[in-house]
């Protein structure tokens, strides 16, 4: 079974969070809440998470791919930790999926992690890339080798779909896409 971190900082967004973790648990997919720095972790529009286990918890060789939701000042504290940047790039020095939403690609670019090509929320990109290179704002999720980025909280289903199909495969992938009727929007 993979087994996917999702990392929650004070401020993030909750649909983006929330979404991934509960399409990837529809999918068989062990996926844990970790808190970037307490327990309980409040969203930016005020839900309240309680974290599975701490990020100096967190043991990158357990895990299949690492999520990052985005939101203010969410994403942000996600750039600015030190611990998750290292944990980051353990993660892309094995090559393991990295995925990150709306504004937390700034993480993946502070963290020196980010490839090419990349999306975000739209507006955000030179908080990622001060030169906007790279920048593709017409696609809700883009693949860039081992980076997965998306736009924001209406493309966090797609997104959490598309992790599926990245960890688990197309008939997962259909199968959970199917499941959420997400064919009839």
């Amino acid at each position: 079974m993979k087994k996917v971190a999702v990392i929650l900082a004070n401020g993030f967004e909750e649909i983006e969070a929330l979404s991934v973790v509960d399409v990837l648990r529809r999918a068989q997919i062990d996926t844990l809440c970790v808190g970037l720095d307490r327990t309980l972790v409040v969203g930016a529009h005020g839900v309240s998470v309680e974290s599975d286990i701490l990020l100096d918890e967190l043991k990158e060789y357990e895990f299949d791919a690492i999520v990052l939701p985005g939101g203010l000042p969410g994403a942000q504290n996600l750039a600015d930790s030190k611990e998750l940047g290292k944990i980051l790039r353990l993660f892309d020095d094995n090559d393991k999926l990295i995925c990150a939403i709306c504004a937390a690609p700034m993480a993946l670019a502070s963290a020196g992690v980010l490839k090419d090509f990349f999306t975000c929320y739209p507006g955000f990109e030179t908080n990622v890339r001060k030169d906007k290179s790279g920048y593709i704002g017409d696609k809700n999720v883009i693949c860039d080798h081992n980076i997965m980025t998306s736009k924001g909280p209406a493309t966090a289903m797609e997104f959490a779909l598309e992790i599926v199909k990245e960890l688990n495969g197309s008939s997962s992938y259909e199968s959970v896409k199917n499941e959420l009727l997400y064919n009839c929007l």
